[in-house]
């Protein structure tokens, strides 16, 4: 899928004031290790325990909570927390738990005074040296859920006030993420402690991974080659390596694996650029799939794509018969135009919701963009929407906490240019240049 994290983190931090950090031990430390003052939100860092993808072995994670000053200060009560689902990133400097930046997802939505809590998953911050399990639905759903009520008991005992109104977010492989939350929520799973969701707002997801794989087969063609490796790579993770690389791609691909993708250390801008230029056109932007994957990969009935095709099925959302029945509202953002996760994977979605009695749901697929820029209006129309969002028999509560914190922005020569303004508004509207924000220099792109 798409990374997202260069478009939606358009102002840069260039100081980051970091007030705690728990000294390394040769075993994890478990709850909060670290406590990051990035002027508009505050982050605090924490390891979780949870289980491995075979949901059974003991492992341990590392999660970030975010939160407003205000809230942090404790002025005033949080409307509630938010579980968010990362989307895809590839280099370990872009987890949660090293976000810093003003515009990124975190920023913008922990400041509609929503706690916002969200795993670095499998293969990152303290599991960076493992396999990221890309898109194992079921095993990403629950270390994220993990996260979430990890990160809720901790607010509690630092003794931080919330609402109990629980939201679910998450765009493109934060998408799958968070629909297979509302399903797992749906099977119960640790419904003791989270019951239900109250709102779920997510966007380009690919649901149904079967159908993404048959587009791009039937194409031979792919604009975004970072998307193909992950995804078969999870599968074959998920299948126990019954199924090798060596399998499916090229032998000359092949050698390029695990320095682009396990080593952690180069974004997917990095990886595709290196692809195009290897096998692709890099003035359009396009890859030939041929051109780094068998015959094996075109013909599903092949013995390799067999036990892949197996697994994109089981991981994706439609194929199975169920509802996110203790969900109450979903709202998603696709755009048509999305050349990474094809509209197809909506369609199918909103097929299942209706053939399963889900109704209480809708879809807003009037961007026009690609895959990246639908992002980052997904990211304006998601705080649009928290602003706005009103639980039921929660107007009174609401009324007395502010719909999102605001701050005074300043150009570099210490001109006041936006007074007490909105971080979504100033995203908006604010042209590239450097500014001044809470006495930090930020730089947008």
């Amino acid at each position: 899928m798409k990374v997202l994290r260069r478009t939606f983190v358009v102002l840069s931090v260039l100081l980051v004031s970091t007030l705690a950090v728990a000294e390394t031990t040769d075993e994890p430390v478990i709850g909060i290790v670290g406590r990051t003052d990035c002027g508009s939100f505050w982050r605090y860092d924490f390891n979780y325990e949870t289980v491995d993808a075979d949901g059974e072995t003991p492992i341990v994670l590392s999660a970030a909570i975010f939160m407003s000053q205000s809230v942090h200060e404790k002025d005033i009560k949080a409307k509630g927390c938010g579980l968010l689902n990362h989307y895809t990133i590839t280099d370990d400097k872009q987890r949660p738990t090293n976000v810093t930046s003003f515009f990124s997802l975190e920023g913008v939505f922990s400041n509609s005074n929503y706690i916002m809590i969200e795993s670095d998953g499998f293969g990152f911050g303290i599991d960076a040296k493992r396999n990221q399990k890309y898109l194992q639905g079921r095993a990403t759903a629950r270390v994220n859920i993990d996260a979430f009520l990890a990160g809720r008991k901790l607010l509690n005992d630092e003794g931080y006030e919330f609402e109990n109104v629980v939201l679910n977010l998450g765009y493109s492989q934060g998408g799958n993420s968070g629909m297979w939350v509302n399903r797992l929520v749906a099977e119960g799973y640790r419904s003791d402690e989270l019951p239900k969701i109250d709102y779920c707002i997510i966007g380009g997801g690919p649901y149904d991974m079967y159908s993404h794989y048959r587009k791009l087969a039937e194409d031979n063609v792919s604009q975004y080659p970072v998307a193909l490796p992950l995804i078969l790579s999870g599968m074959i993770d998920a299948g126990g390596y019954k199924v090798k690389n060596k399998d499916v791609f090229t032998d000359d691909f092949v050698q390029y694996l695990s320095e682009l993708f396990d080593s952690k250390e180069h974004d997917t801008d990095y990886i595709n650029n290196f692809i195009y230029e290897q096998y692709g056109n890099a003035d359009d932007k396009s890859l030939p799939l041929e051109t780094i994957v068998k015959p094996e990969f075109f013909d599903e009935k092949s013995e390799p794509m067999k036990d892949i095709v197996y697994h994109l099925k089981e991981n994706s959302l439609v194929y199975d018969s169920w509802k996110p029945e203790k969900t109450d509202k979903i709202s998603f953002y696709h755009s048509p135009y999305d050349e990474v996760v094809p509209f197809i994977n909506q369609e199918n979605m909103e097929r299942h919701l209706l053939d399963n009695g889900y109704t209480s749901f809708d879809i807003d697929s009037s961007s026009t963009e690609g895959h990246t820029d639908s992002g980052t209006l997904y990211a304006m129309y998601t705080a649009l929407l928290l602003s706005e969002f009103v639980p039921t028999g929660m107007e009174d509560v609401f009324s007395n906490i502010p719909n999102e914190e605001t701050h005074d922005i300043y150009s570099i020569d210490g001109r006041l240019i936006r007074k007490q303004t909105t971080l979504s508004e100033a995203f908006r509207s604010l042209p590239k240049g450097v500014y001044v924000i809470n006495g930090r220099k930020v730089v947008k792109e």
